[in-house]
This record gives structure tokens, sequence and C-alpha cells, in this order.
């Protein structure tokens, strides 16, 4: 018998990250983890480097940790995946901005390491649907990652599942990656745990995904990816039973078989959410004051620039349009990433002040967009403009409201 473990990290920050603390996260946690990836010859891992974080680093001129995974990849150390470059919560968006947002991961991913196929695909926050699986087939990719809560079937274990669309849905082990994300088991305990997970089933292989963000490593636990991580594959390349492997070597490896639909869920969910039909809980609670305005705001936006959009392909040829239209659709790109909600979810995340960072894109994207119509003499998207507006100003005195309650979530049990 055989164990293939196959790590999967996942590195982002958001689009108006502080410089400083980039800066920071950088040197404690990027560049002493793909270091030390470089150091162990039976290093596999599945990584998603969001595209906004790759043009940070363009930004900033740091090369060095480009060159380190360029030099990593090519050694087939490391296997990228696609995403939504500006981190957002997929099911929560247009369909249409979906397929933009993989479509620009994409294209990043090609200017930086000149890879045109993707196999894999990761969620932001593995956030995902039914409707989701069909958009991610439907975009050539053979597998997407979700934690193990979407599973609505038998734990796969020994075979790899198929999602009725015919994408391959992968689940991390949510209970062992929470141990290792929470420093819960050390390096020789989780190889030994990954020994012994199977020893009914000892004339089959078997296979065990964990996933973590990347700044786990080094950041969030200082000098973690060589205590753990470095520590783990040390252990691991002295043993015959246990083997690394990417994600993408398991769909090789492992047969394929039809599994029921999963689960609308994230790997911030749990069965409280999802019986309360709640998939989405930090970026979407319908018992959350912040989250209800911060919605009224996007779903404005989200009718404002399909009329933008229309008038684009039928009237882009006006001047003053065109540079309205294209100011708008940069702040609109960026303006779906999830931390401003995630930042209100109070569980217990809460910050103001980093919530008013979203705020500030939706509105330069409202106006920019308003600015667009106004030069084509279009008057369409006027209500939906003074909805964003509107409710900016509503969501504005309800943060400081908030503030003063204590920054407190209702929950179910709360009646």
């Amino acid at each position: 018998m055989t164990i293939y473990w196959a790590p999967f990290l996942h590195a982002y920050q958001p689009p108006w990250q502080d410089v400083e603390i980039l800066k920071q996260i950088y040197k404690e946690c990027y560049m002493p983890l793909l270091s030390m990836l470089e150091r162990h010859e039976n290093v596999k891992l599945t990584l998603n480097i969001q595209g906004c974080l790759l043009d940070q680093f363009a930004k900033l001129n740091l090369k060095e940790s480009r060159n380190k995974l360029r030099h990593l990849i090519e050694n087939q150390k490391v296997e990228l995946v696609g995403s939504g470059k500006y981190h957002p919560i997929l099911p929560l968006i247009p369909p249409a901005e979906v397929e933009r947002q993989i479509k620009l991961t994409n294209s990043t991913i090609m200017q930086h390491f000149s890879q045109d196929k993707l196999s894999g695909f990761f969620p932001p926050e593995m956030a995902v649907s039914p409707q989701l699986c069909k958009i991610i087939k439907k975009s050539n990719f053979e597998w997407m990652i979700m934690d193990g809560i979407a599973n609505s079937d038998e734990w796969p274990h020994d075979y790899v599942q198929q999602s009725p669309s015919g994408l391959v849905t992968v689940f991390r082990d949510t209970y062992l990656s929470n141990l290792i994300s929470f420093n819960n088991i050390d390096a020789q305990g989780f190889v030994d745990q990954l020994a012994t997970m199977f020893e009914q089933f000892p004339d089959e292989d078997h296979y065990v995904i964990t996933a973590q963000d990347a700044e786990t490593f080094g950041h969030h636990i200082k000098y973690y990816e060589t205590s753990f991580l470095g520590k783990a594959f040390s252990i691991i390349e002295d043993r015959s039973d246990i083997k690394i492997c990417f994600i993408s070597d398991l769909l090789k490896k492992f047969p394929k078989k039809i599994g029921k639909q999963i689960k609308s869920s994230s790997w911030s969910t749990d069965g409280g959410d999802l019986a309360a039909k709640v998939p989405y809980p930090l970026w979407m609670h319908p018992l959350n004051p912040i989250h209800k305005y911060q919605y009224r705001m996007l779903r404005a936006l989200y009718r404002l620039m399909e009329i933008v959009e229309k008038c684009a392909l039928e009237k882009g040829e006006d001047s003053n349009f065109s540079n309205y239209y294209k100011t708008a659709r940069f702040f609109y790109d960026e303006s779906l990433h999830s931390c401003w909600l995630w930042w209100a979810s109070m569980r217990p995340m809460w910050s103001p002040n980093l919530i008013y960072k979203g705020i500030d894109l939706i509105n330069k994207t409202a106006l920019n967009a308003q600015l667009a119509l106004i030069n084509l003499k279009v008057g369409e998207g006027d209500q939906y403009y003074s909805i964003v507006i509107d409710n900016g100003e509503k969501l504005m005195n309800a943060l400081v409201d908030q503030e003063s309650k204590g920054q407190h979530l209702r929950t179910y049990g709360d009646f």
C-alpha cells in the first residue's frame, strides 16, 4: 500500500494591500517558503498564487520570488492552478465576471511563467456551487479543489470523484488540514497519521489532500515552512510507503467515479451553516447588517456595469465614453475581491477601515460607469448609480452603528 500526499497552498494579498505589510509577508513567508522548496528534492506542491499578487510583485520589482517560482515550475516541483484574479467569491458574482476573472488569471500566469495550459482550478476561499462546476468545466479545466464539506458522497480516497458536469472534484481533508493550519500537529505526528489512516485497506493505494493559506508558513506561524513543511518532506524522503505528488497526478494514478452533486459551501462553512442554508457565511450572511448594504451596492453595480458593457459593444468608439469605461472596468475587476466582505463578517473579523477600501473601489467603479453613460447621453443607469451611492452612505452609518454595538453578529441561535 502506498499513501499519496498532495499538498496544496494558496497565496494571496488583496489588491490594495499596504506596501510595508506586503514586504513583511514577502520576507517572512514567500521567500523562505520558496527557498525551502528548492532545498528538498522530493517536493511536489500544487500552488495557487493569485494574479493580483503576481502583479504586486512586479509593481514592487520583487523579482527574486518570481525567479524562484519559475525555477521550481521548470524543475517540476510546483504546479500552478487557475483561479479568479482578484479573489472574488465566484458563486456570488455574475457568470460573465467569473469567466473574465478566470481569463485574467490565465493571461497573468502566461505573462509571468509562459504557461498556457492549467489543468487545475482553485476557487477563492474554496467557495463552490454546482453551477460553478459547469463554468469551470466549460473553461477547460480538468479538476477543481474544494473543502471536504462540499462532498455529498462517500469519501473518495482510492478514486477521484467526477461531478455530473464532467469536472473532477477533489476535496481537501478538512480535519487534517486544520490541524496543520492551527499548529496542532507536528511533522512527525502528521506523517504517522498519513501512514496509519487506511490500515483497514492494506491492499489498495490511497491519497490525502491537505490545503492551507501559504501565509500560514512563516507569517502566521513563524518558521513553520521549515519546522513543519520542510521537516515533513525530510521524514517522507526516508520512507517508501508515502509519496508526495501533485493533485494533477492523482487523476492519472486513481480511477474516476461519477459522484453526487457537490454542496454549495466554502472552506469556512460548517455544518450549522449548511443546515441554515448559508453556504458562504463570512461573505454573505442574511443576518449580517453590513453584508446587507454591501450586497445592495454590489447588485446595483452589476446592473450598472451590464449597461455600460452593452454600450461598449455598440458605441465604444466614442473617446470620452471609452476613457471612463476603461477606468470603470479597471476598478470593477478589483472591486469584486472578497476581503471587504470578509472583514465585515464579525466571525470574528471586523475592520471598518478595510471595509471602507471596498466601498472606495465600488464608488470609483460606479462614478466612472455613470460618467461613461453621461457622455453617451444614456440615462438607463441613473437608478443603479443612485442605489450604489445611497447604500454606500447607509453602509458608512451602519459601520458606526455596529461599532457602537460591539461588532456582534446575530446568529440563528439568538432568537
